[in-house]
């Protein structure tokens, strides 16, 4: 069929049709748009055509937040543990592990205590003993776009666990 002529037509015209829905469906709320949304409507709903970037971040970020554990040792040295970052070359990969952790503790704060004693565990030295961890969400509230306003940051204690048996 895409060698006859009828063919060449019905395949191009389908590709107009698509690329004319995605391209409306991109722009911005204008006369333009809001003219050819009724026309084009019926087939996109059809094909699901109709979505838009939307859907995959409905509301921009508002705040930044961050997770930090603090241990603090019997002899009163503290050492903070953060996500990882990782290397510029596959620490984007293990970025969003570590980023939908973070979002899960600020969430659910069942997981907190293993998270807390797994973190003890990791920055303590064979000879050494912590007596203290905490869990801080450290967030910094983003200015809405095109204003000069400051960020305005802030802690709050997620968790927080005095060791008496020295972890």
């Amino acid at each position: 069929m895409e060698r006859s002529r009828v063919g060449e037509f019905a395949i191009s015209v389908v590709v107009v049709l698509v690329l004319t829905i995605g391209v409306v469906w991109s722009l911005p709320d204008a006369e333009f748009k809001r003219r050819l949304t009724p026309v084009l409507r019926p087939v996109a709903l059809a094909t699901g055509l109709e979505q838009d970037w939307r859907m995959y971040a409905p509301e921009p970020l508002g705040r930044l937040e961050f997770v930090e554990v603090r241990v603090t040792m019997t002899n009163g040295i503290q050492r903070v543990w953060t996500t990882p970052r990782g290397d510029r070359v596959v620490g984007a990969f293990a970025w969003y592990h570590w980023q939908k952790l973070k979002e899960n503790l600020v969430r659910v704060p069942a997981i907190r205590v293993g998270m807390a004693h797994w973190v003890v565990h990791r920055v303590t030295g064979r000879s050494e003993r912590a007596a203290r961890v905490q869990m801080i969400l450290r967030t910094e509230l983003l200015p809405a776009p095109g204003t000069d306003s400051p960020r305005t940051a802030g802690e709050e204690i997620l968790y927080d666990e005095i060791l008496t048996g020295g972890q």
